[in-house]
């Protein structure tokens, strides 16, 4: 009788021991599965990730191109045509004296589609560098007499080492920061710095305007989000802190890796 028991015993302890087993195994597997489950999951949510990233920056640089084709044409379709007029108009009405307030019309209109034409797709970048193109930006802006741009490079020659690829960016960047101060801040000044700081080239963008919600404007803002689309095309990235007033953007790029000696 008492072996009978002890069978029973050891069966009974052998079932438990074998359902626990069952139920480790089940535990494991099943773990083990919903990780791969994870890591698929964040697999493919990285390659749509990478894929929406190329997807941008292609368009972005299909805009460029876009934007030098409809420049160059204004500038030299355009352009040129305009200067045929004038010529036409000054043999029209030479025989006719002091008829000439056509002109200033004329040549606001040419002065119009040339800023255009540089503003689409700014000539001097390849040829004079980043520092000079940004100086006729700002020289634009300032004319009009609405805002006040400072800028400071303490960079000097080394900024217009920069490739085309990242010169062209961080000039749209600086573009569309204006571009959203002059509609929406209300600011009387702006202060652009280029500086070097940790092998890091910094440049800072501040204005006294009234400011913005910053997170709703890099959540929701289409030209924030090209700010950053473009920032990520030059492994770049921007920092905005909080400010007491107007908005302030501080861009960190490569020094070293894009600037040559």
């Amino acid at each position: 009788m008492q072996k009978v028991t002890d069978n029973i015993f050891l069966l009974v302890l052998f079932a438990m021991l074998g359902t626990f087993i069952l139920a480790a195994s089940f535990i494991f597997f099943f773990i083990r599965y919903q990780r791969r489950i994870a890591i698929q999951k964040e697999a493919m949510q990285k390659a749509e990730l990478d894929h929406s990233e190329k997807l941008l920056h292609a368009t972005l640089l299909s805009q460029e191109e876009e934007r030098k084709r409809i420049g160059r044409d204004l500038h030299d379709d355009v352009g040129a045509s305009l200067s045929n007029l004038k010529m036409v108009m000054a043999q029209v009405v030479e025989t006719v004296p002091g008829k000439t307030a056509y002109k200033p019309l004329i040549d606001n209109i040419i002065s119009t589609v040339r800023n255009i034409s540089h503003t689409l797709s700014p000539p001097g970048l390849a040829l004079f560098g980043l520092e000079n193109t940004l100086h006729e930006l700002f020289d634009n802006f300032n004319i009009g007499g609405i805002i006040k741009i400072n800028f400071e490079n303490e960079l000097g020659e080394k900024m217009d080492g920069l490739d085309e690829q990242a010169a062209l960016a961080l000039y749209r960047i600086i573009q569309e920061l204006l571009a959203n101060t002059i509609k929406h801040a209300e600011a009387r000044h702006v202060l652009i710095r280029c500086f070097a700081e940790a092998g890091n080239m910094i440049i800072t963008y501040q204005d006294d305007g009234k400011g913005l919600d910053q997170a709703a404007s890099k959540k929701h803002g289409m030209g924030m989000q090209n700010v950053e689309a473009r920032l990520r095309m030059i492994q770049a990235h921007s920092e905005m802190p909080v400010v007491s007033k107007g908005f302030f953007i501080k861009v960190v790029t490569a020094y070293k890796p894009v600037l040559t000696k």
